[in-house]
């Protein structure tokens, strides 16, 4: 390599050690700056912009200290933080903007203390790099608003307005009745905290009960304070009756602005109370009753009867509906048992039954019409024909050479015309033994 192109990268490193040496250097550093301008007033907020940048940016937020300031309240303001990007001395800066609240309650000259601010960044890209830095002294003096105590606090705000909310009309009180008084105080640029309570005087022969404030604030699209709000709510009892003159309430505030200090009131309230109405029973002692009508003797004889004779009839009916069921049952037993239905059971089984159904519905009927035996009867009333017909029948059941042609409808139309001859007391036959005698049960057979 030649000398000259030695020089050459010799003066290059060079160059880049002139530009890095400035960042890898450079220190954080705090600055705090009076954001409220003009003349300050005891009770007046003072917004101090603190500011915390470091070399490169941030790899940890800064940790904003609580500050204790003798003689006043200090508060972070609540909203976002605002993010900075600046230049210093050939430095790129990265910082994030805080705003401190202050309101003093003396006049005379105020000093930040040298809280620290802790935070981590990176003074080498890339490596967290912990760091702090002291609050910068800042001072700022601050005057007695005019109206005020000396070395004391006054009011001091933008704009202060005062709103009554009643709950019913004043002018129509009656004795023991109570009233609900609201009062809403609403101070810009001030902290509801800092807006003095208001005096709510009472005239004789009133009690009161105040209840606990409410206090809130007001606050823009991105947060920041706007307005102070307190909520105060008295009740009024009225005892007695008579007219009230409830005073109004007043608070005058100073406008560092105009330098003037202004005032703003609840108009006062006048009530009136009348007497309770007395219950109306104790207007007038109570009237005699009135007389009662003597009791109507005949009047109650005739209900009586009449209730005494509904009640029989409608016994009386439930007995005879009763005795009328039963009658009506006991009828229809005695049909589907009379000597005719079973003698129709008869006629059926003589039509289309087996000789074993035609002997179980000749037992029936004869037994409840009193021809038993049946054959000697049937060979009294009935013809030559009905009685082989029956014999045939017979055979059928308890013969032992097979059951012979027997007709059914010829028994019935027989049997039907000597129950008719038997109804009407017609001369019967002589009695006589016709017809073929039953073979034995049990017969006994020859070899041959």
């Amino acid at each position: 390599m030649s000398i000259w192109s030695r020089c050459v990268h010799l003066a290059l490193l060079l160059w880049c050690v002139s530009v890095a040496t400035p960042a890898l250097t450079a220190d954080p550093l705090a600055r705090a700056t009076l954001q409220s301008k003009g003349t300050l007033y005891v009770g007046q907020q003072v917004l101090v912009d603190v500011d915390m940048l470091v070399p490169n940016y941030f790899l940890q937020p800064p940790q904003f200290p609580a500050i204790d300031l003798p003689g006043a309240i200090v508060t972070l303001q609540d909203g976002r933080a605002l993010n900075l990007n600046e230049t210093i001395e050939g430095t790129s800066y990265s910082g994030i903007r805080r705003t401190y609240v202050i309101t003093t309650q003396r006049d005379g000259e105020f000093t930040l203390p040298p809280a620290e601010i802790t935070f981590g960044y990176a003074a080498v890209p890339g490596q967290t790099t912990q760091g702090k830095a002291s609050l910068p002294p800042l001072r700022f003096t601050v005057k007695a608003a005019p109206g005020g105590a000396t070395g004391g606090s006054g009011v001091v705000a933008a704009k202060l307005t005062i709103t009554q909310d009643l709950d019913r009309d004043p002018k129509t009180l009656k004795a023991g009745d109570t009233l609900l008084r609201t009062i809403t105080v609403r101070a810009e640029g001030l902290r509801a905290m800092m807006i003095p309570v208001p005096e709510f005087p009472v005239p004789q022969g009133i009690r009161t009960y105040r209840q606990d404030p409410v206090l809130s604030e007001e606050t823009d699209r991105t947060g920041q304070p706007v307005a102070g709000v307190r909520k105060d709510v008295v009740q009024y009892l009225f005892q007695d009756t008579g007219q009230y003159e409830l005073p109004a309430i007043e608070l005058s505030w100073f406008d560092p602005a105009t330098a003037a200090t202004e005032s703003a009131s609840a108009p006062s309230l006048t009530v009136s109370v009348a007497a309770t109405p007395a219950p109306v029973s104790s207007l007038a002692p109570p009237g005699p009753e009135p007389d009662a009508s003597p009791f109507n003797w005949l009047l109650a004889g005739v209900t009586a009867a009449v209730a005494l004779v509904t009640g029989v009839a409608i016994w009386l009916l439930a007995q005879g509906l009763t005795r009328l069921e039963e009658a009506l049952e006991s009828r229809r037993s005695e049909s589907r048992d009379s000597e005719a239905a079973l003698f129709r059971h008869v006629e059926q089984a003589c039509h289309n039954g087996s000789p074993l159904e035609i002997a179980k519905t000749f037992d029936r009927w004869s037994r409840k019409a009193g021809v038993v035996p049946l054959r000697p009867w049937l060979v009294r009333f009935g013809d030559e024909e009905t009685v082989k017909a029956f014999d045939a029948q017979q055979q059928a059941l308890y013969g032992n050479a097979g059951p012979p042609h027997l007709s059914g409808d010829r028994l019935g139309s027989g049997i039907r015309k000597a129950r008719s001859a038997w109804l009407i007391g017609a001369d019967p036959k002589p009695s006589l033994w016709r017809g073929r005698i039953l073979p034995q049960l049990n017969p006994s057979w020859d070899g041959g």
